[in-house]
């Protein structure tokens, strides 16, 4: 079961970082592009589509497949390294929450939104957190 569920994680894992990627992208395309009544139309639904249906699903799955494993190995848990990796999976959560935050003000059209160079920058947050979560998982250091 552990391989399973290894499996299913990193399959969820793939899936969520797209979807989280490419959400901040379109939030970025939105404050940048989307005075045009159309495209912000467009931009809203593409990123509704994508939080609902492509980014939590995956999450979700990700959470229950690293549950998976863990539940097979218990003593994980008393690792350093995993111990880090699940403060910077947390933060990659709060990251995708925000995401859906920021997606539901752009749709409203809400004022005091980030500009497209505070979302560029967010847009790093998960890259940089799931490289280090990379490097815990690959590398264990401690």
């Amino acid at each position: 079961m552990y391989l399973f569920f290894k499996w299913l994680h990193l399959v969820a894992i793939i899936s969520w970082m797209a979807g989280i990627l490419y959400l901040y992208r379109l939030l970025i395309y939105h404050a940048e592009r989307g005075a045009s009544a159309e495209i912000h139309d467009l931009l809203s639904l593409m990123a509704k589509r994508l939080y609902r249906f492509i980014t939590l699903p995956a999450m979700i799955i990700a959470g229950v497949g690293g549950a998976g494993m863990i539940m097979q190995n218990p003593s994980l848990l008393n690792t350093g390294w995993l111990q880090l990796k699940l403060v910077c999976v947390l933060a990659i959560v709060v990251a995708t929450f925000y995401a859906g935050r920021l997606m539901r003000k752009f749709a409203a059209k809400e004022r005091n939104l980030p500009t497209g160079l505070q979302l560029r920058i967010l847009n790093e947050v998960p890259t940089v957190l799931m490289l280090i979560v990379v490097a815990l998982a690959v590398f264990r250091p401690f």
